[in-house]
């Protein structure tokens, strides 16, 4: 309808201007190079319209070869994103060795080629084929000499994930080195840090880790917490007390009051021999929050006056007398004070609660030691049956059919 609109119109346009140009066609004199050249209006306008298609022309004969050429790299670069988008897919459905060589295929056709070869890289590494890996990145980083960041960050992260620490610290300091780090290389940057022990550095870098986008608070809190842990631990590990109380000095007021970092601390203490500290510690972060973790360190303490320690913790009953870690814990402590009824009273009333096989292992040696054999040997077969989860369906022997049997079988002997 609309079309049939436009013609008519073109139409009545046409006869207009035919209508006029009859009455009076014009005239156009031009003089060029000494000479009078003459024609209507008419005429020159289309002599116009020739010239500006003949020039056109001309323009299109000129860059066809250009233009050719333009289309064929256009449609190599579209054959080299559509081979890129099938491999990220055969990626992600874990068709790695389809994926690598999709990605491989059109590689030299490719915009981007630095992301083709990083892409196979992740594909020849959840092969196992290291070779083939390493190959992909060497090439990435000869693609891109001005972009080496992303090659340098997936080569070092891969190296930490094959424990190779030595290797992918000398990879992220050169990016350091190069000025093009990232989020990703410095959070890989601390978690080398972590691995190595290199407090000091790791502290060093906490300020640029919150400083750069991309990395939320929550990530260095967790990261810097992790630091904390690792460093009590191996202190405890090593029993060297003067760096405990360095690494616990240097732990902020608010990772203090973490009972996973005060647990560790603890621990470490005991491992140090320094139980009142980690009875301190324990005590003030049970004072303040309820953790069961805490509760069963608390159950751990050597300390020299073990009735005061174990006073302490039965002060916690009457507002936790359900609990069986603090009522475990009670026990504990109980036979370290030598308290065996109370220890043993304990024992039970948490494992009614919730069996667990450290009670029954306590139980069990604690029978032992006071002459009941056969309550500890019931102590361990519950645990047994604990651990596995169901009794033996053992059918009950009748001591006459058994007797009878033994003698027969001596008979026959």
């Amino acid at each position: 309808m609309r079309s049939g609109l436009y013609i008519a119109a073109a139409m009545i346009i046409a006869g207009l201007l035919a209508n006029i140009v009859l009455g009076d066609p014009g005239y156009v004199a031009l003089r060029f190079a000494g000479r009078l050249i003459e024609m209507s209006a008419v005429t020159f306008a289309l002599v116009l319209i020739a010239a500006y298609f003949a020039v056109r022309l001309v323009i299109k004969l000129i860059t066809a070869r250009r233009s050719w050429k333009a289309a064929q790299e256009a449609r190599r670069h579209e054959r080299a994103r559509r081979s890129f988008a099938q491999g990220i897919l055969e990626l992600s459905e874990g068709n790695w060795e389809a994926a690598e060589n999709t990605l491989t295929r059109h590689v030299r056709e490719a915009e981007n080629p630095a992301a083709h070869y990083l892409t196979a890289a992740r594909a020849a590494d959840l092969q196992g084929a290291a070779e083939r890996r390493d190959e992909y990145l060497q090439r990435a980083l000869e693609v891109a000499p001005d972009r080496r960041a992303p090659a340098l960050v997936m080569q070092a992260e891969v190296l930490l994930k094959h424990k190779q620490l030595q290797a992918a610290l000398t990879t992220l300091e050169q990016l350091e080195a190069m000025k093009q780090q990232n989020a990703r290389g410095l959070l890989l940057l601390a978690r080398a840090y972590r691995q190595s022990g290199d407090w000091q550095k790791l502290q060093a870098l906490e300020p640029r880790l919150r400083s750069t986008r991309g990395i939320t608070a929550a990530m260095v809190d967790e990261t810097v917490a992790q630091v904390h842990l690792d460093r009590l631990k191996d202190a405890g590990t090593r029993g060297d007390l003067n760096e405990l109380k360095a690494a616990w000095k240097e732990t902020s007021r608010s990772l203090a009051r973490h009972p996973e970092i005060v647990v560790a601390y603890a621990r470490a203490s005991m491992a140090c021999g320094d139980h009142e500290a980690a009875e301190t510690a324990l005590r003030d972060c049970l004072n303040k929050q309820w953790n069961e973790s805490a509760v069963l360190a608390f159950g751990e303490l050597e300390t020299s006056e073990p009735l005061k320690t174990l006073d302490r913790a039965e002060a916690w009953l009457p507002a936790h007398s359900d609990d069986p870690a603090l009522l475990f814990a009670c026990a504990q402590l109980a036979t370290r004070a030598e308290l065996y009824g109370k220890a043993r009273s304990f024992l039970e009333t948490s494992i009614a609660i919730r069996p667990r096989l450290e009670a029954y292992q306590l139980l069990a040696s604690l029978m032992e030691q006071l002459g009941d054999r056969e309550r500890s040997m019931k102590a361990l077969n519950d645990a047994l049956a604990f651990a596995i989860g169901r009794k033996a369906n053992l059918p009950k022997i009748r001591a006459r059919r058994f007797q009878e049997r033994r003698q027969v079988d001596r008979r026959r002997n």
